[in-house]
C-alpha cells in the first residue's frame, strides 16, 4: 500500500467541491466494463489486490503475502453514495415507499459497469429514472470507496426501510474483524474455506479476506447478493473471481447447484432448511450462490450433503 499517496488521495477528496451533475452535451454511451480500468488502476496504486489477483493467477499458486485492507468508514463516502442514490430519481430523493427499486438500479449500474457476467447490459431506466445512468457517471465517485473501504451498502440497507423490513441487521465491521481474526488470524489460512450461508452484503467474508483466498457465500434475497459482489470487485477480488487452482467447482457454473447444497448441507444454518438452489437466476450472482424457497417444503428435510452431491469444497493436492 502506498500511504503517502492514500493520504494525498483522501486529503484531495476531502476539499472537492461537491458535484452537480448537468444535462451532457450528447447521450452518453458506456461499455460493459466501462469503470473496470478505473478500478484497477486506483486500487492497484493503493491497495494492490488485483494485482496480487493477477499475479497470482499467473502463477497458479499463491504468492505471499496477503495483501491486507485497512477497513475504515468515513462521512465522505457515504455522503458520495447518498448523493449518487439520490440522483437517480427524478423525484430528488431516493428515500420513500420504492427505495428497494432505486437501490436495486444502483447496484445493477456498478455490476454493469465493473463487468460483473451476470450484468451485461445497462439497467432499464423506469420513467421515474429517466437520465439516470448519465447522472451517476458524474455523481459517482470510484476514488472515494477506494479511499475508506468499508461495507457502506450494508450501512445504507440496514438504515432504510426496505432493509429494516427484511429484518437485514449487518454485523458490526469491528465485530466481523475480531471474528476473522480470532477464527483465523493464528494461522497460515489463506486455504481454508470460509463460508457464509446469509451472506448478507458480504461484511463477514470482506473481513476474511484479510486472511483467506476461499470465500463462499450464499443467500434467498437477490439485492444483498448483489450488494456482496459489488464489495467483492472493490475490495476482495477472489470473492467474486476464485482461484481456479483452488476452487475448480466454484468457477464452474455447472457445479453450482452442488456447491450450494454442499454449503447448506455443512453449514446447516436452521433458517436455510426450507431453501433450495435457485437455478434460474442463479446465473446473476455467480460464484455467490442464490437459495430461495423450496417449492415442495415436504422435502425440506432431504438436503443433499456433499458426498451424496459428490462434491467437496478441499482445494485439489
Amino acid at each position: 500500500m502506498s500511504s503517502e499517496l492514500l493520504a494525498v488521495l483522501r486529503q484531495t477528496i476531502l476539499s472537492a467541491k461537491p458535484r452537480r451533475p448537468r444535462p451532457l452535451a450528447a447521450p452518453l454511451q458506456l461499455e460493459h466494463g466501462w469503470l473496470l480500468p478505473y478500478l484497477l488502476t486506483i486500487e492497484g496504486r493503493l491497495w494492490g489486490r488485483w494485482d496480487h489477483w493477477h499475479h497470482t493467477m499467473l502463477a497458479g499458486r499463491f504468492i505471499q503475502p496477503l495483501p491486507v485492507l485497512d477497513w475504515e468508514s468515513h462521512p465522505a463516502a457515504r455522503r458520495m453514495l447518498e448523493a449518487s442514490l439520490n440522483s437517480i430519481t427524478t423525484h430528488g430523493s431516493w428515500q420513500g415507499w420504492g427505495s428497494w427499486q432505486v437501490f436495486d438500479y444502483f447496484l445493477d449500474w456498478l455490476l454493469f459497469g465493473l463487468g460483473h457476467r451476470g450484468q451485461p447490459r445497462l439497467p432499464d431506466e423506469r420513467a421515474e429514472f429517466a437520465g439516470a445512468s448519465a447522472r451517476l457517471y458524474q455523481e459517482f465517485n470510484l476514488e472515494t470507496l477506494l479511499a475508506w473501504p468499508h461495507d457502506y451498502l450494508g450501512d445504507i440497507l440496514a438504515e432504510n426501510r426496505h432493509g429494516q423490513q427484511l429484518g437485514f441487521y449487518p454485523t458490526p465491521m469491528p465485530v466481523a474483524r475480531m471474528m476473522a481474526a480470532m477464527t483465523l488470524g493464528r494461522e497460515d489460512a489463506h486455504c481454508k474455506s470460509v463460508c457464509d450461508p446469509c451472506v448478507g452484503t458480504g461484511r463477514l467474508l470482506l473481513a476474511a479476506s484479510n486472511h483467506s483466498y476461499r470465500l463462499y457465500g450464499c443467500d434467498l434475497n437477490p439485492t444483498v447478493l448483489k450488494a456482496t459482489l459489488v464489495n467483492g470487485w472493490l475490495y476482495a477480488p477472489w470473492l467474486v473471481r476464485p482461484f481456479p487452482f483452488l476452487d475448480p467447482l466454484l468457477v464452474n457454473p455447472a457445479a453450482s447447484a452442488g456447491v450450494s447444497e454442499s454449503l447448506i448441507a455443512q453449514a446447516r444454518p436452521e433458517q436455510l432448511q426450507l431453501t433450495e438452489h435457485d437455478p434460474d437466476t442463479q446465473a446473476l450472482f455467480e460464484p455467490l450462490k442464490k437459495r430461495r424457497v423450496r417449492r415442495n417444503r415436504l422435502v425440506a428435510n432431504a438436503t443433499t450433503g456433499p458426498s451424496e452431491a459428490g462434491l467437496s469444497l478441499d482445494p485439489p493436492h
